[in-house]
């Protein structure tokens, strides 16, 4: 009874002070001051000349952002992304009928949308270099996925390294869920060092179901079920293979300006259903420097999948039948095909990329459109060199019945050159151009990228972006 009778007159004291103009600008700036609301979001336009692509515009990403501090030592951030997101419709209705039962059932949504959770952490200061945090995290591997935020970047495409190919166990942005510390302390006058350390689900083989329904000649209709299994980021309800992995960074900032740092990761990454336990395994290297006006950075990733012929033999053993295609008892003139695919593996993947940015601004662009009303205008030359090596990339997987019947695996390296030019209008806003060109010494450059549709004949792309990126 006194507890309620203190939250009443907590309440009560709330109401009264909300009754003046000065106690209602004294709450918003006390909230305002622990939570910063923020975004950022992405739109190109790409032409290119490969044989099945077509020209267009692409809302890559639109992000929402949250930083709150409730208290002096505690912290929540969180990090919502819709990429290429327009609508989704769901439509379902169940009636009875004469015969039974009838269920109907539709998805409708835009083209490769998707709503991913980027970020949502928690974080208890310990220590200024002891910081415990817990949630869906950023793995620290390399710079890139967590500084990937679009408008940090002078370019409309993402690495290859990160993104294209990628060699990161996972695709940027990659999120996993766990817990573990992070913290920072200065070294001198101008140094820092600062770290990241979690332990996290962790990277794992899963299926992505394809369902493709197809009406032939002579009354014979036919279903494809496709379940292509790829490395995915660790699941948010349980983890498929009760092996935790650990992913660390360490960086070192000896004066502003300059920075080097060393990441790695390791876990298991086959799941609990095949016979076999193997491993993934990454390091990693990335740095920024300025020299004068010149700003360099780059990243440089290497990842091994153990044993990944032992992989393939145990999905096989799992997986009976690769592909079935039998008129249905019930239904002779419906046919059905199943199989199933590994895909995005290799014994190892390592790359590169290395950036070179020249920002400027001419005073005669100062009192122009470009200038007018922009405290601090640039425009940014940027030069983006990129290689990917794979080695022994699984190209062709055929099982039946139990058995490995063909496993077969190439090497490969694959190119990319950028050219662009940004216009900075100011620092969370870019306009950018770029012209790219990305080769191989394969026969083609289909299955090396997430990307490009190439056909077997094209081991070269060029591709022209207009890409704008903003924040907020």
């Amino acid at each position: 009874m006194r507890r309620r009778r203190v939250v009443w007159a907590a309440v009560l004291g709330l109401v009264s002070l909300a009754g003046s103009g000065q106690a209602q600008q004294a709450v918003y700036e006390a909230v305002a001051g622990r939570v910063r609301l923020g975004g950022y979001g992405s739109v190109k336009f790409e032409a290119n000349d490969l044989e099945e692509s077509n020209a267009g515009f692409d809302f890559r990403r639109f992000v929402l952002t949250l930083d709150a501090a409730p208290a002096e030592r505690l912290r929540f951030v969180f990090e919502l992304e819709f990429e290429r997101f327009t609508a989704l419709e769901l439509e379902r209705e169940v009636e009875a009928t004469e015969g039974g039962l009838k269920v109907e059932q539709a998805v409708e949504g835009s083209n490769k949308s998707e709503i991913k959770l980027e970020q949502a952490w928690v974080q208890y200061d310990l220590a200024p270099f002891f910081n415990l945090r817990v949630g869906a995290v950023l793995p620290p591997l390399g710079r890139f996925n967590i500084f990937h935020d679009d408008n940090r970047w002078n370019l409309p495409r993402r690495p290859l390294v990160d993104r294209g190919v990628p060699v990161l166990p996972a695709k940027a942005a990659w999120t996993e869920l766990g817990a573990g510390f992070a913290g920072e302390t200065p070294l001198g006058r101008q140094g820092l060092l600062r770290y990241e350390l979690y332990l996290v689900n962790g990277v794992v083989l899963d299926a992505e179901v394809e369902e493709i329904a197809q009406t032939r000649l002579e009354s014979r209709d036919k279903l494809e079920l496709e379940a292509v299994f790829r490395p995915v980021a660790g699941p948010f309800d349980k983890d498929f293979n009760e092996n935790k992995a650990v992913v660390g960074r360490l960086l070192l900032s000896p004066l502003l300006g300059y920075e080097l740092a060393v990441s790695g990761y390791v876990g298991e990454y086959t799941p609990d259903f095949l016979d076999a336990e193997e491993t993934v395994w990454s390091v990693g290297v990335d740095g920024k420097v300025s020299l004068g006006p010149l700003e360099v950075e780059g990243e440089y990733v290497f990842t091994r999948w153990e044993n990944i012929e032992a992989v393939a033999r145990a999905f096989a053993r799992t997986v009976v039948t690769q592909a079935a295609a039998t008129p249905s008892a019930a239904s002779p003139a419906f046919e059905s095909e199943i199989e199933f695919e590994l895909a995005e593996l290799a014994r190892s993947k390592s790359g590169y990329w290395v950036e070179l940015r020249l920002p400027f601004w001419p005073a005669a662009l100062s009192q122009t459109v470009l200038g007018r009303g922009f405290a601090n205008p640039q425009l940014v030359p940027v030069l983006r060199w990129e290689q990917v090596f794979f080695d022994k990339r699984v190209t062709e997987v055929k099982f039946a019945n139990g058995v490995l019947t063909a496993f077969e695996t190439a090497d490969a390296t694959l190119n990319r050159l950028t050219l662009g030019l940004a216009y900075r209008p100011t620092p969370l806003w870019v306009f950018s151009l770029a012209y790219e060109v990305t080769f191989t010494d394969a026969d083609s450059l289909a299955g090396l990228t997430n990307f490009l549709p190439a056909q077997e004949d094209e081991d070269t792309a060029q591709a022209f972006l207009v890409g704008v990126a903003f924040g907020f």
